[in-house]
């Protein structure tokens, strides 16, 4: 028992001293990990930025107002200042496909409207062409949905002047990315290699008590009868000495 205390012992300390080593040295790009913005949400987001409608007062608001964290609302306000000339029929589209997407769906959320655009990004090709994909047969319905706004961010990336801006904008999000996820997703990481590494226990052991009844064991029927052939050949036999006794008397 001391001996197996002492190897579960010496296993966790293992492990524990594997998962700190892992996590404070490990490049996560070796485990195909990447940490960094894709251009082609950017500018599918970006387009959605672009969404207007004119509310009760006659003022221009935004269809699609994400909440963001302080650096983000700074970026937002950033883009559209970069946006602020883009061509006004561009802007138009954008917002009719916009409006009439937000009425099919009128109970959801700011989140849950984004949400299929930044999937229906991940389906075209990299930028500049952005093309729409080869097959779309089994994309999900909420996807397809959103697919005709495609031809839509196409134009916004070589209209609005976001082309020349995208390395930019790539480029400040890598910085602040590296300071905010690379450490948990280190961490995330190192617990799944703790976890492949862990040997599975396959084999067990159980005892089971198992109580039976002793049969009761027939007779053949040999040894049942022979008992009775026997008294009727003594009986026989007296018999017939009974006999010969009597002729010979």
């Amino acid at each position: 028992m001391r001996k197996i205390l002492i190897l579960i012992l010496v296993a966790v300390v293992s492990a524990v001293g594997y998962g700190q080593n892992a996590s404070a040295g490990m490049d996560v790009s070796n485990y195909g990990v990447k940490i960094g913005p894709d251009k082609r949400v950017l500018v599918v987001l970006s387009a959605l930025e672009m969404a207007r409608i004119k509310n009760s007062d006659g003022q221009e608001v935004k269809l699609i107002n994400t909440t963001l964290s302080e650096k983000g609302s700074k970026f937002r306000e950033r883009l559209l200042q970069d946006m602020a000339g883009m061509n006004e029929d561009l802007r138009q589209r954008i917002s009719v496909f916009v409006t009439q997407y937000k009425k099919r769906r009128p109970t959801a959320t700011d989140v849950e409207l984004v949400s299929p655009f930044i999937s229906m990004a991940y389906t075209l090709s990299p930028v500049p062409e952005m093309a729409d994909p080869a097959y779309t047969a089994d994309l999900p319905g909420t996807l397809l949905d959103v697919l005709d706004f495609a031809p839509l961010a196409r134009e916004f990336y070589r209209r609005s002047g976001i082309s020349g801006k995208l390395d930019e904008y790539v480029k400040d999000y890598q910085s602040e990315a590296n300071q905010t996820l690379r450490s948990s997703t280190r961490e995330m990481v190192t617990d799944l290699l703790n976890y492949l590494h862990t040997r599975p226990e396959i084999y067990y052991s159980e005892k089971i008590k198992i109580e039976t009844q002793r049969a009761k064991v027939k007779t053949p029927f040999s040894k049942r009868w022979k008992p009775a052939i026997m008294n009727a050949d003594l009986w026989l036999f007296r018999k017939c000495l009974h006999r010969r006794a009597t002729l010979f008397s």
